[in-house]
């Protein structure tokens, strides 16, 4: 039975929650722990030392500990095996590369990859376009807009968590919009043929870490899409917050020949 924290200086440094910075030592323990999952210091397989001798290595309580290995069992990198003690299990989960070069929907492009792509609804809602979100649309400030708010899994694992908005004139009732956006849109003639997105690197709040199982501070990448259809309307602005941890962006670059 492998133990990597036996001996490993460098990796229990590198695990040792800092008293003087911000956040508890319980998410700073799981924040290391993930960060080392991920970066192959610890390798699915591995098992962990008891905890009641990781937190003397770590000079932190075994609450600590718990804790932090009960947010990493809930995200699915760790497992409690009765008897044999807590092991490093990914569950197989692969970084996923998405092309930015190509215009296609979450459900689409989970569905290209052999995963099983759903949606879990936080809410649906008619009511008045956000500032933003009527200039990112076209619409009259105080226009009617619905806005949906959905966590995006693939095979079971949350990937994304969206805010999409789209002006009632398109899709007038909430409900007719089910895992697929770009299905509903496509159903009244209006799929976005091009968009134009930003993309930049955040840190989880609490509401986002939450629905998206990480730790709160962890790294998600933000990105804001406006999709205009055939005839060059703007028909959806969705801000998507993606976990940086397990999903890669990646786009194809060629050398100008003018």
């Amino acid at each position: 039975m492998s133990t990597p924290v036996r001996g490993d200086r460098e990796l229990i440094a590198f695990l040792t929650p800092d008293p003087d910075k911000a956040g508890s030592l319980y998410t700073q323990l799981a924040r290391s722990l993930s960060q080392a999952i991920h970066e192959g210091l610890l390798k699915d397989g591995d098992y962990l030392l008891p905890q009641r001798e990781l937190a003397e290595a770590l000079g932190v309580s075994r609450v600590t500990v718990r804790k932090a290995i009960e947010t990493l069992v809930s995200e699915g990198l760790l497992k409690q095996r009765q008897g044999a003690g807590t092991v490093v299990t990914s569950g197989g989960k692969q970084s996923i590369h998405k092309n930015l070069s190509v215009l296609n929907s979450f459900t689409e492009d989970m569905a290209m990859r052999g995963m099983r792509p759903s949606s879990r609804w936080v809410s649906r809602q008619t009511l008045q376009a956000s500032p933003r979100e009527a200039m990112a649309l076209n619409v009259s400030p105080g226009a009617r807009v619905g806005r949906f708010t959905r966590v995006r899994f693939a095979s079971e694992t949350p990937m994304a968590y969206e805010i999409a908005t789209v002006p009632t004139s398109i899709i007038g009732d909430a409900d007719k919009v089910g895992d697929s956006l770009y299905t509903a849109l496509g159903a009244v003639n209006a799929r976005p043929v091009r968009a134009l997105q930003t993309m930049t690197a955040h840190n989880a709040d609490a509401e986002v870490a939450r629905y998206l199982k990480i730790v709160p501070g962890d790294a998600v990448l933000y990105i804001e899409r406006q999709g205009f259809d055939s005839n060059n309307r703007p028909v959806e602005f969705t801000r998507s917050w993606y976990r940086g941890d397990i999903y890669d962006f990646v786009t194809e670059l060629s050398v100008s020949t003018e």
